[in-house]
């Protein structure tokens, strides 16, 4: 028999702010029959007024009532964890970009992202796609709010879920402290810190309607070391490393985890400003003897989005060569 859902109320559970323990649907057969049904926590980000489905009778999970009506939609088996979606942020090039095609050939679809369209993005789109899986371009700035949230809302219309978000975005305004303007300082917090923050938050409504979800923050091996002339940038990326662990506690009962990567020194563009002398040197302090590649990176970010990695999270993963043991 099939049931619709005249209207329905999301039920918080405390401690959480944000947890949405369940639903509380009522909904009505073909004769006009009504009843009052559960919608467990998994299923409520696919659920409107109108949605169809069955009801089963299940044991109340709090005891004061033997059984109870739970209300399983019916695209609850079919539209969720046919393909998991992941979000990358700064994914046009770089790091970013081989996170995302790793991901790909991994049959996630990806949501590319930067600050503004650019033709870097929408070549990443068309190699993406060659993999065989959805891909959608969504610029905008991840330090304005109100862009974030619209990036999210269109990734949520789209797709329907947001199963794995990474934090990859990052800028350099390079001085030393005496000389480094407070506008110097704001910039490189604003996008690389409050910008994690602002997708994270965006994202984890929906990570938590859906019960699940992995959030993977890149950070830097600066921002545990720290350094000469990046005051601003260790600062920024050592804050997403307490960031990492804060969301890892907020949202373990949720089903959500949360862990940080630290590369060592990556051979990308962020490397050009280095003088070759100086760059050598740097090589040679690595245990390793070379610079990493920007697919190393990625294969760690595919490991912790993975359910190989299920039980790991509030972790910080050096990729480094072994410069920082």
């Amino acid at each position: 028999m099939t049931w619709k859902i005249i209207s329905y109320s999301v039920i918080n559970v405390p401690p959480s702010s944000y947890s949405a323990g369940y639903a509380l649907a009522l909904v009505e057969d073909e004769q006009g029959e009504r009843k009052t049904a559960q919608v467990e926590r998994q299923h409520a980000a696919s659920i409107a007024v109108g949605t169809p489905g069955t009801i089963i009778i299940d044991d109340a999970p709090n005891g004061l009532q033997k059984k109870i009506n739970v209300f399983v939609p019916d695209n609850a088996g079919s539209d969720r964890n046919v393909r998991e979606v992941a979000f990358i942020t700064g994914s046009s090039r770089g790091i970013g970009k081989a996170i995302a095609v790793a991901l790909a050939k991994e049959k996630k679809d990806i949501i590319i992202n930067n600050s503004v369209e650019s033709e870097e993005g929408r070549k990443t789109v068309k190699e993406i796609e060659r993999l065989g899986v959805r891909c959608s371009y969504l610029p905008g700035k991840i330090n304005d709010e109100k862009q974030v949230g619209e990036i999210v809302e269109k990734i949520i219309q789209t797709y329907g879920q947001i199963d794995i978000l990474v934090n990859n975005a990052g800028i350099t305004r390079d001085k030393m402290i005496e000389n480094m303007s407070a506008e110097m300082w704001d910039e490189v917090l604003d996008v690389n810190l409050k910008g994690t923050f602002l997708c994270t938050k965006a994202v984890l409504h929906f990570m938590v309607k859906q019960g699940s979800g992995s959030i993977i923050n890149i950070s830097s091996i600066i921002g545990e070391n720290g350094t000469i002339g990046q005051a601003n940038y260790a600062a920024s990326k050592g804050g997403m490393i307490a960031f990492t662990k804060s969301i890892a506690r907020e949202c373990a009962g949720m089903g959500i985890r949360a862990n940080a990567i630290t590369p060592g020194f990556i051979k990308t563009d962020m490397l050009n400003p280095i003088p070759p002398a100086i760059l050598g040197d740097i090589v040679r302090q690595i245990p390793l003897r070379r610079l990493g590649r920007p697919e190393e990176i990625a294969n760690a970010v595919v490991f912790l989005a993975s359910d190989k990695a299920s039980y790991i999270t509030g972790q910080v993963i050096g990729v480094n060569g072994g410069l920082r043991m």
